[in-house]
């Protein structure tokens, strides 16, 4: 199915164009062509005069469309679109006059004007658009002007908006993106609203039309009482024939105007409003998820640090922040698109004013008035619908991870005792109740708030409207077929003064969100002060690279270590000691080492005697790079050397991503080339082969056991799988770690620190992957946390402090009694 949709239909993305050159003006696959085809819609529709002719509107909207497709700044577009208007008054007034009271001939005088007319579209345009217009306007208005338009325009909560959406978007990217929605925005409502005017014209008079044959009809009844039409279609006296095929004529006429009527006017129109409509909304759309990517993937995914962070500090998933985004810039989008549509209706209203000022003078006050009421309530209800909504949203984050959580760990729940299930599901009800409750209470109050703004909308202030337009119909300012457009024009004028009362339910709301997404950015920076060690590199290239240890106290709950000098060579070392002894906190030390490639944080629970952990970033760090660090007054300074950057850890619990190709997570890219992913895929398996990974037992013979053919294994790796890695053994799982992060790679970390991984292998495995470790990492560093207490097929156990070789240790690292010492092997 979806195969022949494709064949009819194309498709259309909002990501960003990846063929464009990074420092392209645009953004967007069609945004160039989208920006003409507003422009040159605009022109078309908007006349400079009535009778401006045809082909030079087309000429203007094709330059228009031009400049806009070929990315020319807007001031000059902007310049050429005055100009435009301006160009074609000056052709068609009367020169004469002005060249009667000058000694220049009157074509001279019309060039002059054309000159001007451009020098001043160019000059109003520059003024219009440049930056510091606004901000000049803001300087120097009084403080009052100031609050009253923050009183009824949302000119703060827009401005917050945009200081929240600068957390997560670059500002020269964000004011691109903005300048090239608002410009599309505006030239398609605008040419639309004018558009709506004229075809509200024709259905108000073809309206009129219809009411004025009943109307005709009981002024003839009136007129002539003897001519009366009986109710089934015959003449009381006779006397009808005449009358009622006039009647009847007039009708054929209405209903032959309504073909006419739905081919030329309501057809055009409706194909104009679905089609200009939809660019519009895609163009909106492409910002719309360009904002959402910012917050959900690209700011999350610009440090290390940053999903960590979130995933500690609530229970709300990504998902929630990039709807909180949306919910910013459609509110925002929202107010602007609404009044670029109405804005063609409200500059009639001057004509009315002017007409009727005192009768706009009476009925001004209570159309304001009423809505001011309307705005408290509103207020009133929606402060208490968005914090319903926000308590239901914070405890349905808590129940999705318990949930996931409970789910996952399902058969540890089952195996917790009998009164678990129980327990689980009490947790479970009391979360549930608690969010429908809220959730029943944000309801009702919205419904209540829909029907209290329907019925003030319908019968209170367009009834006060409606008294206006009747009082300028009954003097003759006014005529019938102008009232829909002058109602709309009046309600429409009341929405933008009152813009902010008005919008109170979707500001609320937005800041509601704003106020998420700034508490996001801040966990965002907290987490950039990463707690890393201030470590250095050996920097002698004469001598073989060692980790040296000097002066470092370290504790981590009952665990403490004293380390005053040890030094390991390059080799395989058995790390020892009792569970606590502080076997797994000296990985996340060394992990946390300042200089590693890929540092770690320290954990807060970790505690130092002489030294103090800082911030370690590119904004904070100290000229070499490294942590600077702090100690005691009385005590030595600590030193850390690592033998290079390259440290890498494998720890004893394993990630692995969902819906993944095993292949792509074991490189850590998407790999798109066929080639490339057979090839890749083949050494892969080759490796894991090599080491056992898997096995099957031949038909026939169950007793043997054979390896399975690396080609299969190959396939299986290029094969999508929701949890690949769950259908595994935890020996296959430590196999795949170790040919992921080491023997993929051209040679051996520098440093490997190797978390109980080898715990899972059966006897011939731990012993294959002993003999591919020792051959593949000679000169590395390797340390192995090792329990003494758990051996082998084969290994002595006269001596359970004693670490066998196995023609693999090269020394034992023993921690016990706050001390690190070197064990000779068994």
């Amino acid at each position: 199915m979806n195969e022949t949709s494709d064949e009819f239909f194309f498709t259309l993305t909002t990501q960003r164009d990846g063929d464009l050159d990074a420092n392209s003006n645009s953004f967007f696959q069609y945004e160039c062509i989208i920006a003409g085809i507003a422009i040159c819609y605009f022109r078309l529709t908007l006349k400079s005069y009535e009778k401006e002719p045809l082909p030079l509107r087309i000429l203007f909207a094709l330059l228009l469309a031009l400049l806009a497709y070929f990315k020319k700044p807007y001031e000059i577009i902007c310049a050429l679109q005055i100009f435009s208007y301006a160009m074609p008054v000056v052709l068609i007034t009367n020169v004469q006059r002005l060249a009667r009271g000058s000694l220049l001939p009157g074509s001279l005088v019309r060039l002059l004007l054309l000159l001007f007319s451009a020098v001043a579209s160019l000059v109003l345009s520059h003024v219009l658009l440049s930056s510091s217009f606004l901000s000049g306007l803001v300087a120097v208005a009084p403080v009052s002007i100031k609050n009253t338009l923050c009183y009824f325009f949302p000119v703060r909560e827009m401005s917050e908006a945009y200081d929240t959406i600068l957390l997560f978007v670059d500002k020269v990217t964000l004011d691109k993106l903005i300048s090239w929605l608002l410009f599309v925005t505006f030239n398609i409502q605008v040419g639309m609203g004018f558009l709506g005017i004229e075809f509200l014209r024709k259905e108000q008079q073809r309206r009129n039309d219809l009411i004025r044959l009943d109307m005709s009809n009981y002024d003839e009844s009136e007129s002539h009482p003897e001519m009366r039409v009986s109710t089934n279609g015959t003449d009381e006296v006779g006397k009808m024939t005449k009358t009622q095929k006039k009647q009847m004529e007039k009708s054929r006429r209405f209903q032959r105007g309504a073909v006419p009527f739905i081919l030329l006017t309501a057809a055009p129109y409706m194909l104009q409003i679905i089609g200009l409509g939809n660019i519009n909304f895609f163009a909106y759309t492409c910002f719309e998820h360009d904002i959402h990517r910012a917050v959900r993937l690209n700011k999350l995914f610009s440090h290390d640090s940053y999903l960590l962070a979130m995933a500690n500090d609530s229970a709300t998933p990504p998902q929630a922040f990039g709807q909180s985004m949306d919910v910013v810039v459609s509110t925002n989008y929202d107010i602007f698109n609404r009044k670029l549509f109405s804005l063609p209706k409200i500059l009639l209203l001057p004509g009315i004013i002017m007409r009727q000022p005192l009768l706009v003078a009476q009925i001004a006050p209570l159309i304001f008035g009423s809505d001011y009421i309307k705005a408290r309530v509103m207020a009133f209800l929606t402060t208490n619908i968005e914090k319903f909504r926000k308590e239901a949203m914070e405890i349905e984050s808590i129940r999705n991870k318990v949930e996931s959580f409970d789910l996952k760990n399902a058969e540890l729940l089952q195996r917790s005792g009998t009164g678990a299930t129980q327990f689980t599901k009490r947790r479970w009800e009391d979360l549930t109740v608690q969010i429908q409750q809220k959730s029943f209470m944000a309801s009702f109050l919205t419904r209540t708030k829909n029907f209290f703004s329907f019925i003030q909308r319908q019968f209170v202030f367009s009834v006060l409207i409606d008294c206006a337009l009747a009082q300028l119909i009954a003097i003759g300012k006014l005529v019938s077929a102008d009232t829909f457009v002058f109602s709309r024009a009046i309600e429409d004028t009341v929405d933008t003064v009152l813009m902010k009362s008005r919008a109170e339910s979707e500001l609320a709301r937005m800041l509601t969100e704003i106020e998420k997404l700034r508490k996001l950015s801040e966990v965002f920076d907290q987490s950039r002060n990463q707690l890393l060690l201030p470590c250095s590199i050996a920097s002698e290239p004469d001598v073989k690279p060692s980790i040296i240890l000097r002066n470092l106290h370290y504790s981590r709950g009952s665990a403490s270590v004293d380390i005053d000098n040890t030094e390991l060579k390059p080799g395989i070392y058995a790390l020892t000691g009792a569970n606590g002894s502080g076997k797994s906190t000296l990985f996340r030390v060394l992990m946390s080492c300042s200089t590693n490639e890929k540092p770690t944080d320290l954990p807060s629970s970790i505690s130092f005697a002489n030294t103090v952990c800082s911030v370690a970033d590119e904004s904070s760090s100290s000229g070499d790079g490294t942590c600077d660090s702090r100690q005691d007054q009385d005590s030595s300074k600590p030193e850390i050397i690592m033998p290079s950057a390259d440290v890498s850890e494998i720890s004893q619990t394993f990630y692995w991503p969902l819906y993944t190709r095993p292949i792509d997570w074991i490189y850590q890219t998407h790999l798109s080339n066929e080639e490339d992913v057979k090839s890749v895929s083949l050494k892969v398996a080759r490796v894991l082969q090599d080491l056992d990974f898997r096995q099957i037992k031949p038909e026939g013979n169950e007793t043997k056991i054979v390896t399975m053919p690396t080609e299969v294994v190959a396939e299986e790796l290029t094969k999508k799988k929701e949890d690949w890695f769950s259908d595994l053994s935890g020996g296959q799982k430590s196999k795949v770690e170790l040919v992921r992060k080491v023997f993929i790679h051209d040679v051996c970390p520098s440093v490997l620190l190797i978390d109980e991984t080898m715990a899972p292998l059966d006897p011939a495995s731990k012993s294959l992957v002993m003999s591919k470790l020792k051959g593949f990492c000679k000169g590395s560093i390797i340390i192995v946390i090792y329990h003494t207490d758990v051996r082998g097929a084969g290994e002595e156990e006269e001596n359970d402090e004693c670490v066998p070789g196995n023609n693999f240790f090269d020394g034992n690292i023993h921690l016990e009694d706050r001390t690190i010492n070197m064990r000779a092997l068994c």
